[in-house]
C-alpha cells in the first residue's frame, strides 16, 4: 500500500535565479527504505525478520523553511517505540535534474552547455491534509537470514581491499572465488562474463554486527556476453538454483560478479597506455545495466556486486558495490585467504 500525501519536485534554475522548469521528483524510495532497515538490524534496533512500513518525509531547509528541501527522511516504525529513521540528501536527485535538463535543452528553453542548479520542494497532495508521516511504503523483504557467527576469527586471516566505509557491512570473500572469477575472465578475454556469489550472513553476538562471507560462485551458464554487456537468461537462473540446491550447504545468493574487458574497450578507442592508466573505466566503474542487473535480481540492502577489471597496463583487479545510503556505491571488502 502506498499512500503519497506529499508530492515532491525539482525546480531548476538559471545562475541568475530565473526558473527554468519544474519536473515531478519521482524516484524509487525502495532502495534507500531497505538500506535503512538493514542499517538498525545492524544497530539492534529492529529484529532481523522487521518489516514495517516507512514514511518518507520532506527535510525543511533550515534558511527558508517549507516547500523547500535540504533532503528528505525514511523513518520505520516500530510498535510501542519511537521509530527509527535515517535522512538522505537532496544529491539524490542529481540524474534526474540531469534528465529534466536534457528535456528542456530539446525544448529549446535551456541551451546545451548553460550552467543551471536544481532546488527540490514538497506540498501536500491536492485535497489532503499534511501527513504525520509523508509517503508510505510496505516493505515485504523477507528477514535477513543471518546466523550466529563470530566475527573476530574472520578479521585475523583477512586481508583488506579498497577504502572501507563505517557504514557498509563487513564483507570476506574466499580467494578461491577471486580466483576462480579471474580464469574466467582470462579465458572470455574480450567479452564480459560472470557468474552468482553465494555465501552466508553471520551475526555476531558480541557486536551484534552482521557481515556476509562469500565461499562459492556458481558461473553464469547460458549467459551472452558481449564486449560490453553480460545478459542472465532464464536458463542462467534455472542452472543456477540447481547448483545451489546440489551444493547444499545452506548458502544464499549474495550478488553476483562479472568482467570489465577494459583492455578491449581501450584498443576499440586506440587509447595510449598513459591515458589508460586514468581511463575512469579501469576500476570502480559500475554501469546502469550493472546497476539495473544488481537493483533486479539482489535487492536485499546487503548484496554486492564484484567486479573483475581487465586492463592492458596491469594485472586483473577486483572492485566492489553494493547499496549505500539508497545508491549503488564502491565498497571496501576482505579477502580470505586459503
Amino acid at each position: 500500500m502506498t499512500n503519497s500525501p506529499y508530492r515532491f519536485a525539482l525546480v531548476l534554475v538559471r545562475e541568475d535565479g530565473s526558473t527554468i522548469g519544474t519536473v515531478p521528483a519521482t524516484r524509487d524510495w525502495e532502495p534507500a527504505h531497505e538500506w535503512t532497515r538493514f542499517l538498525h538490524q545492524r544497530r539492534g534496533a529492529l529484529p532481523l525478520n522487521a518489516n514495517g512500513n516507512a514514511s518518507i518525509l520532506p527535510l525543511w531547509d533550515r534558511t527558508v523553511g517549507e516547500p523547500y528541501c535540504r533532503g528528505y527522511r525514511v523513518e520505520i516504525a516500530r510498535p510501542g517505540q519511537r521509530p527509527v529513521s535515517a535522512d538522505f540528501p537532496v544529491t539524490h536527485f542529481g540524474q534526474l535534474a540531469s534528465a529534466a535538463a536534457s528535456i528542456f535543452v530539446k525544448r529549446q528553453v535551456l541551451r546545451e552547455g548553460d550552467h543551471y542548479s536544481y532546488v527540490l520542494v514538497a506540498h501536500p497532495a491536492v485535497g489532503e491534509a499534511p501527513p504525520a508521516g509523508g509517503l508510505t511504503v510496505t516493505n515485504t523483504s523477507p528477514a535477513v537470514p543471518a546466523r550466529p557467527a563470530a566475527l573476530p576469527p574472520l578479521r585475523a586471516r583477512a586481508r583488506p581491499v579498497g577504502v572501507e566505509d563505517g557504514d557498509d557491512m563487513p564483507v570476506f570473500v574466499s580467494r578461491q572465488v577471486l580466483r576462480e572469477a579471474a580464469e574466467r575472465t582470462v579465458a572470455q578475454s574480450g567479452t564480459e562474463t560472470g557468474g552468482i556469489l553465494l555465501g552466508r550472513l553471520g551475526q555476531d553476538a558480541a557486536e551484534g554486527e552482521i557481515f556476509a562471507e562469500i565461499t562459492a560462485q556458481i558461473p553464469a551458464e547460458h549467459a551472452t556476453g558481449t564486449k560490453v554487456k553480460l545478459t542472465f537468461t532464464a536458463e542462467t537462473w534455472a542452472a543456477a538454483d540447481a547448483a545451489l540446491r546440489l551444493r547444499g550447504r545452506g548458502e544464499a545468493y549474495l550478488g553476483y560478479w562479472h568482467s570489465h574487458p577494459v583492455r578491449a574497450w581501450c584498443a576499440a578507442k586506440e587509447c595510449s597506455p598513459e591515458k589508460q592508466k586514468t581511463c575512469p573505466l579501469a576500476k570502480d566503474f559500475f554501469s546502469a545495466d550493472d546497476e539495473a542487473i544488481l537493483r533486479a535480481a539482489f535487492p536485499r540492502a546487503y548484496s554486492i556486486g564484484l567486479v573483475v577489471n581487465d586492463t592492458a597496463f596491469t594485472d586483473l583487479s577486483f572492485s566492489m558495490f553494493g547499496n549505500r545510503e539508497g545508491l549503488i556505491r564502491p565498497r571496501g571488502f576482505a579477502v580470505l585467504e586459503d
